[in-house]
């Protein structure tokens, strides 16, 4: 097999894994290298030394899991925001409180 399919098959196992654990940072670093592992690949196509099916096929699984890298990360930032949103109010509550422990008694 040739060594920009092999790096392309090592490519989406990275991302199955980084996407299987929620690892954000990893996924993001492998993005990083999808293009220039895709164009590698089309230059092997394109040299008759790689069936056009063969990166068709893993283009496709790249495309697959790319759609639920970007699923999953919508999921992770209502998660944090929903986080954030209720840190906000728990620290409304303890400044309400607090003002109301200081005061002095009439």
């Amino acid at each position: 097999m040739s060594s920009a399919i092999e790096a392309l098959d090592r490519l989406i196992d990275d991302y199955r894994h980084a996407l299987s654990i929620e690892d954000w940072d990893g996924l993001n670093v492998i993005t990083e290298s999808v293009q220039p592992c895709v164009d590698a690949a089309v230059a092997e196509v394109r040299a008759g030394d790689v069936s056009a099916d063969l990166l068709t096929e893993r283009l496709l699984d790249l495309r697959r899991i790319a759609e639920e890298v970007a699923q999953g990360a919508g999921v992770a930032r209502q998660t944090a925001a929903d986080g954030l949103k209720e840190v906000g109010r728990s620290r409304s509550a303890v400044n309400a409180y607090a003002d109301v422990s200081h005061r002095k008694p009439r």
